[in-house]
């Protein structure tokens, strides 16, 4: 891979190979020309098992513990025992490095896709910056139209479904069709939604950069926690534990509906979960990436992880 100024961490999760970690690549003179790969985590020491020219941007790991990742370009990527029928992307080259992976790749929209999660590797959902939504049942892809710029997509099942995003747009997959959440009347129609957890059907936690933190669900409406004091880029669960990512203001845990700040360094713009540990990117990575990793059942339950 070619030499780039400027390298992050953008997206972790964890699949039956290992952790895997996004990494973005791209020159400052030239942020559109961004490729990116996924690298996966053996004994503290992480090598590519994705190379794109092209940037990745989201990933997620099925039942089974297959990835998909999804890229700049429209395509998805996983290790999944599917039969895609439509090609990657033209101009698309990609390669699995030293691992012995078939990846396969189709190109399921013509435009960046930025979010991906589903049940199953047959019932996979993804979101594109210009607004479709796009259903993969186990044979073929499906496009319902949504809103533009969503920001993030989960849920608990395959009829309850969420995706935020900008200009106050939040929605519901109840099964048969999207449905736009009301909004608490307090917040304000064009907020920002960076994030959401689906804990399960009646709990569902949704961050705003204005400081909103949305609890409740879309059968019995939302109601707003937050605070301007802060803004929140992330949410994350982990033993019935929420954590958030704030910014400047640094990483909090909701405790008893108060936010406790737990670390007030790092930056951290994005929060990310298993079932070990939630890991928490920082917008600020130079000169070498970097995220901090809270796994409570560690003899070191927070650590820094430079890479």
């Amino acid at each position: 891979m070619n030499t780039y100024d400027i390298s992050h961490i953008i997206n972790i999760t964890s699949s039956k190979l290992g952790k895997h970690s996004i990494y973005t690549y791209y020159n400052e003179s030239n942020p559109m020309g961004a490729v990116g790969d996924v690298r996966l985590s053996e004994d503290d020491f992480a090598q590519t098992c994705l190379g794109a020219n092209c940037q990745l941007n989201a990933m997620w790991s099925s039942d089974k513990g297959n990835l998909w990742v999804v890229d700049d370009h429209g395509d998805v990527f996983t290790n999944a025992d599917v039969n895609f029928q439509k090609p990657p992307y033209k101009d698309l080259e990609f390669n699995s490095a030293s691992y012995d992976i078939d990846w396969k790749v189709s190109e399921v929209f013509s435009g960046q896709l930025n979010g991906i999660w589903g049940t199953s590797d047959s019932d996979v959902w993804v979101t594109s910056f210009k607004g479709p939504a796009l259903h993969w049942n186990g044979t073929d892809w499906k496009q319902y139209d949504l809103p533009q710029a969503p920001n993030e997509i989960d849920g608990s099942a395959t009829d309850d479904i969420y995706i935020v995003g900008y200009h106050g747009n939040i929605h519901h997959w109840d099964g048969q069709q999207w449905n736009k959440v009301i909004l608490p009347h307090n917040i304000k129609q064009d907020d920002a939604f960076t994030d959401v957890k689906v804990v399960n059907k009646e709990l569902v936690y949704i961050t705003g950069r204005s400081g909103c933190l949305l609890v409740g669900n879309a059968q019995s409406g939302f109601k707003d926690i937050g605070s301007p004091k802060y803004a929140w880029y992330g949410v994350g669960a982990l033993e019935g534990r929420i954590f958030l990512a704030g910014g400047e203001l640094g990483i909090f845990e909701l405790i008893n509906d108060q936010f406790v700040c737990l670390k007030d360094k790092g930056h951290p713009v994005g929060v990310f979960d298993d079932k070990d540990a939630v890991y928490f990117i920082p917008a600020e990575q130079q000169p070498k990436p970097w995220y901090v990793r809270y796994a409570p059942n560690e003899k070191r339950a927070w650590l820094r992880v430079t890479t």
